[in-house]
């Protein structure tokens, strides 16, 4: 028979192993953001290019246009790098608000490149296939992410 004393300390056990797990799927969902930053996006198909978020410009979102960039750091690419790197700070430190908001703001930043790249080359001719390893780890490291976030602890109220 367990005595109140070993079930608490098989509870805290338990909690604090979840825990560990949680934050290490959110370190490498991180990982596989930024990996998949790197990495190309689209699969070329008739007259649309193949492309990844590296050549797209951040500042053609002001007026819905598909700009190239002259510089990686001007770039979706280095938008989406960076949010992988505060996911996997965010999952290192177990801190739910910096890995879910940068899960999100990733997964927002797929979102609009996608929304861009399909009204630039006709969505018609972008079907699920068509893209390749880099969205597919970005936009699942975000959900992910996103998702498991929820699972790393609170900030304790003094």
């Amino acid at each position: 028979m367990l005595d109140a004393g070993e079930i608490g300390s098989n509870v805290v056990l338990v909690r604090r192993t979840r825990r560990l797990a949680v934050s290490i799927l959110v370190a490498l969902c991180g990982i596989a953001i930024a990996a998949g930053s790197r990495l190309s996006w689209v699969r070329s198909h008739g007259s649309r290019p193949s492309a990844g978020i590296n050549d797209t410009a951040v500042t053609g979102l002001l007026h819905w246009t598909y700009e190239p960039c002259n510089t990686y750091f001007n770039s979706f690419g280095f938008v989406v790098i960076v949010c992988g790197a505060l996911v996997f700070i965010g999952g290192v430190a177990a801190s739910r608000g910096l890995a879910g908001l940068f899960s999100f703001i990733t997964l927002v930043a797929a979102g609009l490149w996608i929304g861009l790249y399909a009204s630039h080359y006709s969505s018609v001719n972008l079907s699920y296939s068509d893209f390749r390893l880099g969205a597919l780890l970005v936009v699942a490291g975000g959900v992910v992410g996103l998702i498991s976030s929820m699972f790393l602890r609170g900030r304790r109220a003094l």
